[in-house]
């Protein structure tokens, strides 16, 4: 049997064990991490902060954090939703940072640039009325709607309570309904 195999038949306990080790078989426990969760965790961040470059940027980061984690003996039952809560953190150190404000000849800007989007780029006038909710919205809409957690995970990842998680989810989704209700009704 090649080690290729036998590392993608390991659960994420023992594949984050495996990165402990300074042999071969802690690249392979890496690359089978990788193409079990890079693309789930790439789409969450990149919801999050919607630019491609600094989701790219924070992707790679949320991999070093956890190799380093993991190479210093510890371990992750569950690593998608510890991937997820790294992601989070730097996407919250990231708006930290940034500190930037959208004023609000910006926002009317946005929002005109949505009424022109033609009806197959629906997708398009969601993620920018995504980028119109606060942070914390965006966050547990995107983990619910698209990564299909529960609201209980979601809980988990971002440490608060079930019924924060469940408030900020319907608040943000009807900020979403009130955004996109002009450009939806008459067209679709």
């Amino acid at each position: 049997m090649k080690k290729q195999e036998k590392v993608s038949g390991l659960t994420d306990i023992e594949l984050c064990l495996s990165l402990a080790n300074n042999s071969n078989i802690a690249e392979l426990a890496f690359t089978e991490i990788y193409n079990r969760y890079s693309n789930t965790l790439y789409a969450f961040i990149l919801r999050l902060v919607n630019n491609r470059n600094d989701a790219k940027d924070i992707f790679q980061e949320t991999f070093l954090k956890f190799f380093t984690f993991c190479k210093n003996g510890n371990r992750v039952s569950n690593i998608l939703p510890f991937l997820l809560k790294i992601a989070r953190n730097l996407c919250l150190n990231y708006y930290r940072d940034k500190k930037s404000v959208i004023s609000f000849d910006e926002t009317t800007g946005i929002l005109q640039s949505v009424i022109e989007i033609e009806k197959n780029e629906v997708s398009q006038m969601i993620e920018n009325a995504l980028a119109l909710l606060d942070f914390l919205s965006r966050e547990v809409f995107v983990l619910h709607h698209y990564q299909n957690l529960t609201f209980s995970e979601i809980a988990e990842i971002v440490g608060e309570s079930l019924a924060t998680v469940k408030s900020r989810y319907y608040r943000g989704r009807d900020k979403l309904k009130t955004i996109l209700a002009p450009f939806l009704k008459n067209d679709y």
